[in-house]
């Protein structure tokens, strides 16, 4: 090989290897400004990311409170709903008893009473229906006819 041939071939290496060593300079640079940029991306996102834990923890602080408080109440409601039933019931019964019994024994009465006025009236009268104090003897309180003799 000749002189100007590695005269040619050291400058040719000589500046591959200077272009090579711009090039990683540029590209270090260029990664050195890439982490000063992440990291003022992460100092402005850390607070963003703190707060949205933060309201994550007391949305499910919340959940949780409502949840046991939705628990109570319809435990209440329940136990309330059960109560009113009963007492209900048992109003109903005391009516049942005290009320209804007493107003069926007073209507026979005033039937029986209007039954009897209206036979007495009838038989007071004379036989405007066909009856008369003599044909009303006759009768038992039954309605069957009695034998005369």
């Amino acid at each position: 090989m000749s002189i100007a041939a590695t005269t040619s071939l050291f400058i040719f290496v000589g500046l591959f290897a200077l272009i090579t060593v711009v090039l990683l300079g540029a590209m270090a640079f260029a990664l050195n400004k890439l982490v000063k940029l992440l990291d003022t991306v992460v100092n402005k996102i850390d607070p963003v990311v703190n707060k949205a834990t933060d309201v994550i923890e007391t949305v499910q602080r919340v959940t949780t409170n409502v949840g046991e408080k939705a628990d109570q109440i319809l435990t209440k409601g329940e136990a309330l709903t059960d109560n009113v039933s009963d007492r209900v019931e048992k109003t109903a019964g005391v009516v049942q008893k005290s009320v209804t019994g007493p107003l069926i024994n007073l209507s026979s009465l005033i039937t029986g009473v209007s039954k009897g006025f209206s036979v007495y009236t009838r038989s007071s009268h004379g036989s405007s229906h066909g009856f008369s104090k003599e044909r009303a003897k006759v009768y038992r309180e039954d309605g069957v006819k009695k034998d005369q003799h």
